[in-house]
């Protein structure tokens, strides 16, 4: 399994910041995938600055899936160009672009979420980035096939309520699936204000996976496309992303070996 899902609870910093930063910093090829079912559209008006799609996205894959078409090579050719860098891919597959149209992707689910799993075969991981999690929670297909799903939430006492009242439909959502147990993990966002990544991860009963400072600055490159400031690549978020895309990269390529074994 080469597929990391993202998603935040209300009250809880920016998914796709993050999203954008580990697809810009992953170490290997990668595929960004914009599953928010908001249609917030947020990487190509945030990072991408308002880049037309050309009609491409997932409502095409949807398409090809009603058609019987190969997934997996639709979903390649539904891509954009996130970025090059380091000669590796960086793919971008734009999401929904009506409110409600997620609502119509239920028979997709499945097929679509086994054809990411398979880009693994072709040296090529998944980002997904979920939005915000919904009462409806996360498509069990998706849990499923994702190695690790990490959670966003800030130190605060209402991102930390917040957070474990959405973790139940999270957990349902991951029983609505196979059955099989896969890995859940809290990134915690300027930790100390006033809680500790162990005081949370505790308070949640999940392994803080990753610890993210708050800098708004080096922040805004992700999340808008702002121009790099001048220390950016030494910033603390930037080294702290790059950590996490490393890190990430290797429970992906992990969980990979173990199904091929």
């Amino acid at each position: 399994m080469a597929v990391l899902v993202l998603t935040s609870c209300s009250g809880s910093p920016g998914v796709t910041t993050l999203a954008v930063g580990l697809a810009l910093t992953w170490p290997r090829p990668v595929l960004l995938v914009d599953a928010d079912p908001g249609a917030s559209q947020a990487v190509l008006a945030g990072y991408l600055t308002g880049r037309s799609t050309g009609g491409k996205g997932l409502l095409r894959v949807a398409e090809a899936h009603r058609d019987r078409r190969n997934l997996r090579e639709a979903v390649v050719d539904q891509c954009l160009t996130l970025a090059e860098t380091d000669g590796d891919r960086r793919l971008f597959l734009p999401g929904f672009t009506r409110p409600g149209s997620a609502a119509h992707f239920a028979g997709v689910w499945d097929d679509l979420a086994d054809a990411l799993d398979r880009l693994g075969d072709v040296d090529l991981d998944v980002v997904v980035d979920a939005g915000r999690l919904g009462p409806l929670g996360l498509p069990p297909a998706l849990l499923e096939r994702s190695a690790l799903t990490a959670v966003l939430l800030g130190s605060s006492l209402r991102a930390v309520l917040a957070t474990r009242v959405q973790l139940p439909v999270l957990a349902e959502a991951q029983r609505a699936g196979s059955g099989a147990r896969r890995r859940t993990g809290l990134v915690v966002v300027d930790e100390g204000h006033p809680y500790r990544s162990a005081e949370i991860g505790r308070a949640l009963g999940l392994e803080v996976v990753a610890r993210l400072p708050h800098d708004p600055a080096s922040a805004a490159h992700f999340s808008d496309g702002a121009p790099q400031h001048r220390k950016f690549a030494g910033a603390p978020l930037v080294k702290a992303v790059r950590s996490t895309a490393s890190t990430f990269a290797g429970v992906l390529q992990q969980s990979s070996a173990l199904v091929r074994s």
